[in-house]
């Protein structure tokens, strides 16, 4: 029962869900990655000194631009400044070509829309009527087609295989299923480890639910994500039977989802073969956020001290309660302000004692809010309090250990949640960021608690920047968090 109180929060600190199957990526050396090098976008700190990234503009091709996910694609893709993007419809609506992929010359009308496009993105389907099967495969002529046109990356958008599995035991969608296999099988045939399917199980936006696609309204989405995130429900669900467990998988927004698939087509993320998981769609969502840094040797003193300065000024306002600025927007600004020296998985700095700073606001976070006195009386607090909680990582940078200071029923005792911690062996591409955690057991008091083998699993664990105050962590949700060395430390200048 104690665990279960807890779970939420071991969701925060851990990041214990199911990474999904993360598609191999090709390296010179035959080794695959534990996960896809992501490729920065141009960016400019607000030092006004550029990071070291390219500004090449590119062009997509979304196929179903004018639906509930194509729409989404084609807005995301229209807000930034170096993309170009142009989209189809059958019913050639709101401005988009008029090309139905069923026709007799949809192939010739793809590979001429898809001429100079580094990728192309179907949302095409159905799901529930006599043309399922044509409609469904048609996205292989596509493929076919983009691939003529010398069209680097696909992307398809389906479902994940707990789904699929439930829609081939039903002889209704028996066509729809065939049809997406089809189309599937294709991509990968001609495209290999640049081709991508993106499955979600559901996604949610706004305030409507639909089935084709499937889709849930946001307030009830939201919720959903969060509490169907949680550990021990993803447990449940992959142990149950499709029949059961699909409807248990976590549901996706749909800027998260429509984020992937645009990351993924542009070749900022490459080697994803297959998303079929909430965590890995929103890992690869936000992987156009910057991840540029500062060449110490390109800069004169003068923009040495300007940089400097900046990092500062960040820091302060992320410590400064209600500052009125978005934390998020300021945690990536400071990674792309990160010196290209520093390796956090090599550096020694990194092995600190390190506090939790509580600035979201999410199911895990409210919770151990209301979990400590300090922020304010709760009847939780009567069977469970926690004082204090922090990081440690050992000097050998191989094993942490995360420590709840907590009073139980009126008695002092320490939970403490242990993982292992290695880097990547990809540094030129992760530039020494890169970490696999991988949860191993938790302790109360001095007792070990039993824990299921099956819940030591692992998840990347992403160090943006570090200095000698504030270290920046993203783990498999892609969000940024920050924590503080030690305690009360005041910020100092490196």
């Amino acid at each position: 029962a104690f665990l279960m109180v807890l779970l939420p929060v071991l969701n925060l600190l851990l990041g214990l869900v199911p990474v999904g199957r993360v598609g191999l990526h090709r390296q010179s050396n035959t080794r695959t990655s534990l996960l896809p090098g992501c490729n920065a976008l141009s960016t400019a700190s607000s030092t006004g000194t550029s990071t070291t990234v390219s500004s090449t503009r590119s062009k997509i091709l979304v196929l179903g631009g004018t639906g509930f996910l194509g729409s989404e694609i084609v807005n995301q893709a229209q807000s930034r400044s170096d993309v170009d993007v142009v989209c189809t419809s059958a019913s050639g609506k709101d401005g988009a070509l008029t090309l139905d992929l069923t026709s007799a010359d949809a192939g010739e009308l793809v590979r001429k829309a898809a001429e100079g496009c580094v990728g192309v993105i179907s949302t095409v389907g159905s799901i529930g009527t006599k043309y399922d099967r044509q409609i469904n495969s048609a996205t292989a002529v596509a493929a076919r087609a983009a691939r003529a046109a010398g069209v680097k990356h696909f992307v398809s958008v389906g479902n994940n295989e707990r789904v699929r599995g439930l829609t081939k035991s039903m002889p209704f969608l028996t066509d729809y299923a065939e049809g997406k296999e089809e189309s599937e099988r294709a991509i990968r045939e001609l495209y290999g480890y640049n081709g991508c399917i993106v499955q979600p199980s559901f996604i949610y936006s706004g305030n409507k639910y639909g089935i084709s696609p499937p889709r849930v309204a946001s307030p009830v989405g939201a919720l959903a994500e969060e509490v169907l995130g949680l550990y021990p429900i993803q447990a449940l669900s992959k142990a149950l039977p499709d029949a059961l467990g699909a409807p248990l998988e976590p549901p996706v927004s749909v800027e998260s989802t429509a984020g992937a698939c645009l990351n993924v087509a542009l070749g900022i993320c490459e080697g994803y073969t297959v998303l079929d998981s909430k965590d890995s769609i929103v890992m690869a969502a936000t992987a156009h956020r910057p991840r540029g840094c500062i060449d110490e040797e390109e800069c004169s003193v003068e923009e040495e001290a300007e940089i400097q300065s900046r990092r500062d000024y960040i820091k302060r306002m992320l410590q400064t309660p209600n500052s009125g600025q978005d934390d998020i927007a300021l945690m990536e600004e400071l990674e792309s302000l990160r010196a290209r020296s520093t390796k956090p998985a090599y550096d020694a700095s990194l092995n600190s004692r390190w506090d939790f700073v509580l600035s979201k606001s999410d199911l895990g976070t409210d919770l151990l809010k209301k979990l400590k006195p300090e922020e304010g009386f709760s009847p939780l607090q009567l069977a469970y309090a926690v004082r204090d909680v922090y990081m440690e990582i050992s000097e050998e940078q191989s094993q942490v250990k995360i420590v709840l200071k907590s009073k139980i029923l009126g008695r002092n005792i320490d939970v403490a949640l242990s993982t292992s911690l290695l880097p990547t062996a990809y540094d030129d591409e992760t530039d020494g960021t890169l970490f696999v955690e991988r949860f191993e057991g938790v302790k109360v008091g001095d007792v070990d608690m039993p824990i299921p083998k099956s819940w030591k699993r692992s998840r990347y664990l992403e160090i943006g920047y570090l200095d000698h105050d504030m270290m920046i962590a993203r783990g498999n949700g892609g969000e940024p968090h920050f924590l503080l060395r030690g305690r009360n430390r005041p910020i100092s200048s490196d």
